[in-house]
């Protein structure tokens, strides 16, 4: 039987059922698969057989640090594991992901992970995909030129952010991303500059929940109007979250699954 850790964020006391917009989606962070090491794959296994269970899912998120250093071989494995996932899956980049000085450039990433998933999946570092009414952008703050243990969101990027909350300004913005906006006790993990994505949030009001990895913190935050999602990495525990969103019901849940 698996541990369900709940908290459940009521932003107000009114509910509007009758035109409710319900999605529900797994987030799950730093899965270090690893050719070296089995446990990390014989683990993965597993828990895609259980997702692989869960009948009212809209998508998979697998948030970054897919692998546990960017190798051909661990990065071959890692789409074989993914094939599997009978649902709508987008995989996120990572600090550990990617590296040019290995030929693992985001480009040959990318198009490994489309091929994986059946030329179901993006090539394209950011993007967008509407779900249930919402429109989730997906932010990278990977470097491919070097690994680094904290990530950054560069001007080209946030500029691309900025267009596209102009672009949806009139829908409901959930965005996904390995690297949190949100300080951290570690230096060395905290993002850079998050000033600079702070600066482009506040010229956009339909941006309502990020959800985030990498810092392995199982918390549900404020800023402004803004909820911030952060989940715990997978390895050791096995750990991901579900969440699930009705900004109609102004309802955001999350469930820490381990």
């Amino acid at each position: 039987m698996k541990n369900f850790i709940g908290f459940i964020i009521f932003l107000c006391l009114m509910f509007n059922c009758s035109f409710a917009k319900d999605v529900k989606f797994v987030f799950l962070s730093d899965a270090a698969i690893n050719v070296q090491n089995p446990k990390t794959i014989s683990d993965f296994k597993k828990t895609i057989k259980e997702i692989n269970s869960y009948n009212d899912l809209d998508f998979v998120v697998i948030g970054g640090n897919n692998i546990s250093k960017a190798t051909k071989y661990n990065l071959k494995q890692f789409c074989s594991l993914i094939k599997k996932i009978n649902k709508k899956t987008y995989v996120l980049l990572g600090s550990s992901d990617v590296a040019a000085a290995n030929e693992m450039n985001k480009k040959y990433y990318l198009n490994k992970i489309k091929l994986a998933r059946f030329l179901n999946h993006s090539s394209k570092t950011n993007y967008t995909f509407k779900t249930k009414g919402y429109r989730f952008v997906v932010m990278d703050g990977s470097k491919q030129y070097f690994q680094s243990s904290n990530g950054y969101y560069d001007k080209n990027e946030l500029l691309w952010l900025d267009k596209t909350l102009s672009k949806y300004e009139k829908e409901d913005v959930i965005i996904l991303q390995h690297f949190p906006i949100l300080p951290s006790k570690s230096d060395w993990k905290t993002t850079a500059k998050i000033e600079n994505y702070a600066e482009v949030l506040k010229k956009h009001n339909n941006v309502k929940v990020i959800v985030s990895g990498h810092y392995n913190a199982n918390l549900e935050t404020k800023t402004g109007n803004i909820t911030h999602i952060l989940t715990q990495n997978y390895q050791p525990d096995c750990a991901y979250k579900i969440i699930e969103i009705n900004l109609d019901d102004n309802f955001i849940g999350t469930y820490l699954v381990k």
